[in-house]
């Protein structure tokens, strides 16, 4: 059997390489959880009897925390987009840069989540 791909055993992986790959997974799982989040939303005016069953469910701890990375996911997809578009332009692409922006990226989105966190879960 041929190998699945060459640049998988030639390359250890390195930080910008799993933040691309986890950007993407975690785009298509988010992709899967739009029409819940469209469904809750629209439920809000079309049906409120609906929508208070859907706000009792969202107070269930593992909810919260399901939401919680939901968001993560959610702001680690679009700070990369930033990342890209910064990149898009020829900024920062000397290694030390990628690297900064890369571990600044990372630093940002887990201050975000932790403050979202503290909202959901207070």
């Amino acid at each position: 059997m041929a190998p699945l791909s060459p640049h998988l055993q030639i390359y250890k992986p390195f930080l910008t390489m799993i933040f691309s790959i986890s950007s993407r997974i975690g785009m298509i799982a988010f992709a899967f959880s739009l029409p819940f989040f469209a469904l809750f939303v629209g439920s809000i005016n079309l049906l409120p009897g609906f929508h208070l069953i859907l706000n009792s469910l969202i107070n269930f701890f593992p909810i919260k925390l399901l939401l919680i990375f939901w968001f993560f996911i959610f702001n680690h997809h679009l700070l990369n987009g930033f990342k890209y578009f910064v990149w898009s332009y020829a900024l920062g692409l000397e290694l030390n840069r990628v690297y900064l922006i890369t571990y600044s990226i990372l630093c940002i989105n887990i201050i975000m989540t932790l403050c979202f966190s503290w909202i959901i879960l207070s």
